[in-house]
């Protein structure tokens, strides 16, 4: 692929179809709010590494929290932007699992962003550890059993990654892995994007005609980059940080009603009496594997095979994935087998995590197990199949089989809760979960009828409806408003302190909310300016 790069140059970066920038054309940008995710994560990290002292890591941590003009705004926005570039990579990977954009010719692309997830999530465990605190001490302590465990190599790799069991020792680990990981980001990230310019954003079905290689041919009608994308990537990028600035700023500002889970700040250090009221969590990203290490057949093999099971095997799914689906069909209902792996996939990861975070370290009987995994499985495929049968006789597009299958995830979760707390009813008779289970049993009716509809409306029209736009007046009047609203906004928030906790927060939901305005006004003047 390299070679092919530099001997068959391709002009960067690439100009784009216009749909790639009208409704619905953030979709093929999930990789830009990644990558604004990462831009606000190293310029936040940088500042948070001028003050952290890893012989001192919860003081250091606390004091810059407390102390620093806007520290406690930056280190929680800093902890949050990396839940969102976490998200955000899931959503950019299955995104790209669903259009099929694994296919030739972006296989190699496919596999860095494979190792791309995978130095995200180390990335992540490594920055949450740092702090210092007593969700740090335990997450440590996962990662060190996890290391241990590994035949022959374990105690060395233990030592690496994190240290001789001293906490200054740790923390160093801890700040250097952070670092090293980082750069790796970077540094591949630089050349999974030049692939992507390389290869082209992955074009739509339509225009590719449903078969691959799916390659996206620069057309002369095609606008310049400078100033259509770029302006449509400025606006993507400030919705991406407006996102993690009111995200987390609304949840510090609701303090300690936050669980400790989804705290954006400092637990109580491990020394404090207080240390055994907060539950033992790692990271919510690595609940999945948390929880599986609960499972009673897991207590022989120990984490590390928790972790090879149920995080390795799905990777190495991924990393086979191209290798495995070799057919050219873009289709969706003809690759029934990657739709429902893909769906099982999204279910699991987020019931697993779930029932870490509702029930850590209490063990699991094996029939429980069995049930959660073979149910769901009995019941999705065959359903998967039947619906890509049957695409033809139905009618169903491609948003309608997307709403399907995004339905039938929540489906198979909201039947697996109600199937929870039945059993809690039936066992204890206790009224209190007479409420959940009308609630459950009313969100699976929605959703059946959300399926029933979709299926109705291939057949008989659109769901998605045109609607008369603006005129060039109304937009420009709206621009004035949103720009007046931004000016009133920033004088608010300008007095706020620096150093008090909630009124920072304060400060990151007005600050959020002007950049959420600025990418409005940047909509409205490529609609104005540009047509668009």
């Amino acid at each position: 692929m390299i070679v092919k790069m530099l001997n068959e140059p391709k002009p960067i970066p690439r100009r784009v179809p216009d749909y790639m920038r009208k409704k619905g054309g953030a979709w093929y940008w999930t990789g830009a709010m990644v990558t604004f995710a990462f831009l606000y994560e190293v310029i936040t990290g940088l500042v948070i590494l001028m003050y952290y002292q890893p012989s001192q890591a919860y003081t250091s941590t606390e004091n810059f929290v407390n102390n620093v003009p806007f520290g406690s705004l930056i280190l929680t926005t800093h902890l949050y932007g990396a839940y969102m570039m976490i998200v955000l990579v899931y959503v950019h990977l299955l995104r790209n699992l669903f259009v099929a954009a694994y296919k030739k010719p972006r296989m190699m692309q496919w596999l860095t962003g494979i190792i791309l997830l995978a130095l995200t999530v180390g990335i992540g465990f490594f920055g949450y550890s740092m702090s210092g605190d007593v969700l740090s001490a335990d997450a440590t302590d996962v990662g060190t059993g996890i290391a241990r465990g590994i035949p022959f190599i374990g105690n060395y790799l233990s030592l690496i990654f994190f240290g001789d069991g001293t906490p200054t020792s740790l923390f160093h680990r801890m700040l250097g892995w952070h670092i090293v990981l980082a750069a790796g980001i970077g540094i591949l990230f630089l050349g999974h994007f030049l692939m992507a310019e390389y290869n082209s954003i992955m074009p739509s079905h339509k225009e590719a005609n449903y078969v691959a290689p799916a390659i996206d041919e620069e057309k002369p009608e095609y606008k310049p980059w400078y100033p259509h994308n770029m302006l449509f990537m400025m606006q993507i990028g400030m919705v991406t940080i407006s996102s993690i600035l009111i995200i987390t700023s609304v949840l510090a500002a609701l303090g300690s009603a936050v669980p400790a889970l989804f705290s954006p700040f400092p637990q109580v250090s491990p020394s404090s009496p207080l240390a055994a009221s907060v539950p033992a969590y790692p990271p919510w990203f690595l609940l999945f594997v948390y929880k599986a290490v609960d499972f009673s057949f897991m207590a022989g093999p120990g984490p590390f095979y928790a972790t090879l099971i149920f995080a390795g095997i799905p990777v190495i799914y991924l990393l086979l994935l191209p290798f495995l689906d070799t057919s050219r069909s873009l289709k969706l209902v003809d690759r029934p087998i990657t739709l429902a792996l893909a769906i099982l996939g999204i279910f699991f990861f987020v019931a697993l995590s779930a029932w870490g975070a509702l029930t850590p370290g209490i063990a699991i009987p094996d029939a429980q197990v069995a049930a959660f995994f073979f149910l769901p499985i009995l019941v999705v495929i065959p359903l998967v199949y039947y619906l890509a049968r049957n695409y033809t006789r139905t009618g169903l597009d491609g948003v309608h089989f997307s709403i399907l299958s995004i339905t039938l995830v929540f489906l198979a979760l909201t039947a697996l809760g109600m199937g929870m707390v039945l059993d809690a009813l039936i066992n204890t008779g206790s009224g209190i979960y007479y409420v959940p289970s009308v609630l459950l049993a009313v969100a699976i009716a929605l959703m059946v009828t959300i399926m029933y509809y979709t299926v109705w409306h291939s057949k008989n029209g659109h769901l998605i409806k045109t609607s008369k736009p603006l005129s060039r007046k109304a937009r420009n009047a709206l621009g004035g408003g949103f720009t007046l609203g931004a000016f009133i906004i920033i004088t608010v928030i300008e007095p706020f302190s620096a150093t008090s906790t909630f009124q920072e927060a304060l400060f990151g939901i007005g600050l959020g909310i002007v950049f959420l305005i600025a990418a409005a006004n940047l909509r409205l003047y490529r609609s104005v300016a540009l047509g668009e």
